[in-house]
């Protein structure tokens, strides 16, 4: 049996884009995970105008933020930005707009969307504890608790 492609290979979003597509059109649900990801990360890129920041943390925050606009898109069936907090990366930057998310009284939106769809890892919650040195120790115990109601497996350094 042939191995199936390795989507770390696609170099650009409109290919991974099409790729996702046509896994979707030929219902490979195996292939699909991978497909999702890969396009997050290449779709998942920061606008010019932030400010300057932990670059992995960064990174993170933007592909999770790709995934959950994804997930959007093919709810509604046209793009979807999470705008308001994109808003808030303009006013504040990521490492804030994260901490509040963690913080919240409430989860998001965003976190509930992205655990109903297995990524618990791209939530705000888990980069709080993936980038653990980054945040207040009250933002690291509200995400470890939001998380651990969730269901989702901590990162191995925090668990």
């Amino acid at each position: 049996m042939p191995k199936p492609f390795d989507p770390t290979v696609i170099q650009d979003a409109k290919t991974a884009r099409d790729y996702l597509n046509n896994v979707r059109r030929l219902g490979r649900t195996d292939l699909y995970p991978a497909a999702f990801r890969r396009l997050c990360e290449l779709s998942g890129q920061p606008p010019g105008d932030n400010p300057p920041e932990d670059v992995a943390l960064v990174a993170d925050f933007w592909r999770a933020i790709a995934a959950l606009e994804e997930i959007l898109r093919d709810q509604h069936g046209k793009v979807v930005r999470a705008s308001r907090t994109r808003q808030k990366v303009k006013r504040v930057g990521v490492r804030k707009t994260v901490e509040d998310l963690a913080l919240s009284k409430q989860e998001s939106e965003g976190f509930r969307i992205l655990t109903e769809h297995g990524l618990g890892d791209l939530t705000a919650e888990y980069l709080v504890l993936k980038h653990v040195g980054q945040f207040s120790d009250n933002a690291v115990a509200a995400a470890r608790l939001r998380l651990e109601a969730a269901a989702v497996a901590l990162p191995r350094a925090s668990a």
